[in-house]
């Protein structure tokens, strides 16, 4: 029998609950394409319960770096795992390079970004408002501002911290407002007021312990297994605000006891594979960062940068790679680079399929289909 007289094999659909269940575990980079597929494909990927089972089942997903062209202001997005494969080979001195292909120009622009989590962001725009966007879907929402009143002729220093409370399903912004009042020939003074917002309710309301933060350095704060970190200004304590329970608590960092004759200067608090980092320049020694194993017992593993000891701009420490516990992504005078804790060495990337100019690594994401719209949404 010739092909051209083969019988039709009828093919059985699938039941939609199969259906729904499969695409439950495909990633979201997928189920975004597959909403195409057809009107009955698209309602089911955009359904709020849907994107919250999926997001269950994918809780890790490859972090992407948010990265600012210097060239042309452009901003991009890239895999961290792309630069996986080319680590454990043994490259020539003379040829460094880690090739990183793929590099997407995202739509949106962000001014200012304070922080991700279960792939929405939480930034600043050019026009200084404040929102929450999903930059795979680009579903967006506008966070409205704070409704406390304040006097009209101050200063203002606003930083803002953004997690997830599981307990509730919702997320929520935790904002520091130090204002500054300078009338001429009345004393100087100063006031603040802490703040939290719940996306589920939308609305704001004042955390009544707020004189805790009179002593917090006013930087933005790092995000970790739901709760945000802040250093005190003194550099020696670290605050923490859990936005389970919308509670402060505070540790000394005991590590600062082998530097007591030397002089610290403090940079960023980072996060490194899901645990907290203190990143500081010890006098003479270089960078190091201290990576706390262990909140409970406050435990610190210790990561020092030897090779960037003569470095006097800016070196900032971003995430690990993808894939591996062992490499960190540096964001180093507007170049990328990939250090390997074990042996010291830093690899440069070049990436591929974007402006020849170097790039600043603006923050991360977590590429999901999660949306404001579905905390928003009754159940």
């Amino acid at each position: 029998m010739s092909a051209s007289k083969l019988p039709a094999i009828s093919v059985p659909a699938l039941p939609s609950e199969i259906i729904e269940a499969i695409l439950t575990l495909l990633p979201a980079k997928s189920l975004g394409r597959f909403k195409s597929v057809s009107k009955t494909w698209n309602s089911l990927i955009s359904d709020p319960k849907f994107i919250k089972k999926n997001l269950q089942h994918h809780p890790q997903t490859p972090t992407k770096l948010i990265l600012l062209s210097d060239t042309d202001s452009l901003q991009y997005s890239l895999d961290t795992n792309q630069f996986l494969p080319y680590l454990n080979i043994n490259n020539n001195d003379d040829d460094d390079d880690i090739p990183a292909t793929a590099v997407k120009e995202v739509s949106f622009r962000f001014k200012e970004i304070f922080g991700s989590c279960n792939g929405l962001v939480l930034a600043k725009d050019e026009n200084d408002t404040i929102f929450m966007i999903n930059p795979a879907t680009q579903d967006r929402f506008e966070v409205p501002l704070p409704p406390f009143v304040l006097p009209d002729d101050i200063d203002l220093i606003v930083w803002y911290g953004f997690g997830y409370d599981s307990s509730t399903d919702d997320y929520k912004v935790v904002s520091l407002t130090i204002w500054y009042l300078r009338r001429e020939y009345e004393p100087y003074s100063m006031d603040t007021y802490v703040s939290l917002y719940s996306l589920r309710n939308n609305s704001w309301n004042k955390l009544s312990n707020s004189s805790h933060f009179f002593g917090l350095h006013a930087d933005s704060p790092v995000v970790i297994n739901q709760s945000s970190y802040q250093w005190f200004n003194d550099f020696s304590t670290i605050s923490a605000f859990s936005f389970t329970t919308e509670e402060f608590s505070e540790f000394r960092l005991q590590f600062l006891d082998l530097f007591k004759n030397r002089l610290v200067q403090f940079y960023d608090l980072v996060d490194i594979g899901g645990k907290l980092g203190v990143f500081l320049r010890v006098g003479g020694g270089g960078f190091e960062m201290w990576v706390m194993e262990d909140v409970g017992t406050n435990t610190w593993t210790r990561v020092c940068f030897h090779e960037f000891k003569d470095l006097r701009d800016r070196l900032k420490p971003v995430c690990l790679v993808e894939g591996s516990y062992r490499d960190i992504i540096l964001d180093v005078k507007g170049d990328v680079l990939v250090f390997n804790i074990d042996d010291g060495r830093s690899r440069n990337v070049r990436i591929e399929g974007g402006p020849a100019g170097g790039f600043t690594v603006l923050g991360t994401y977590a590429e999901s289909l999660e949306s404001p719209k579905r905390i928003l949404t009754p159940p």
